[in-house]
């Protein structure tokens, strides 16, 4: 049903969900096995059913351990601020992107997993989420705000 290089795609995604191989074996191995159970009905969408499929198992993991995040609602952007630039035209060191992708939530990750990886819109990544695009907006504007060099060098200066 899927190829190497589909099943490596679906393996590195899984890895930005869950931040950990050994869980990201074990996610994709459960989301194999529901794919293999109940095929989807276009087989042309074949990987977006996969994904979405281990998505919904992550989250349903999450659920289980009962994690929930909360953040302030007063920073809301109304709209897309110019001030917004792309993070992928950022120059980070490995140990600068390995400090920041652990300093991501789980949901943060997903989102510019799909954003910056697999060259998906913010729109596309809100209708894959099923979440508003405000939404999805809000969270990149608040991750790119708190990955900012500046934030980081406060942070170390700590």
């Amino acid at each position: 049903m899927f190829d190497d290089a589909e099943l490596n795609r679906l393996f590195r995604y899984c890895r930005a969900l869950t931040d950990s191989e050994a869980d990201a074996f074990d996610l994709l191995q459960g989301g194999m096995e529901r794919c293999l159970r109940t095929p989807p009905a276009d087989s042309e969408r074949r990987i977006a059913y996969a994904m979405k499929i281990m998505s919904n198992l992550w989250r349903d993991g999450l659920r289980r351990e009962r994690v929930v995040h909360f953040e302030p609602l007063d920073d809301e952007p109304t709209a897309l601020d110019p001030a917004l630039e792309g993070l992928e035209a950022a120059l980070i060191t490995r140990d600068e992107l390995d400090h920041a992708w652990r300093e991501l939530r789980e949901d943060e990750r997903e989102i510019l997993f799909l954003w910056a990886v697999e060259g998906y819109t913010l729109a596309e990544v809100a209708i894959h989420l099923d979440r508003p695009k405000g939404s999805v907006l809000s969270i990149v504007h608040r991750m790119r705000r708190r990955l900012r060099p500046e934030s980081a060098k406060e942070f170390s200066e700590r």
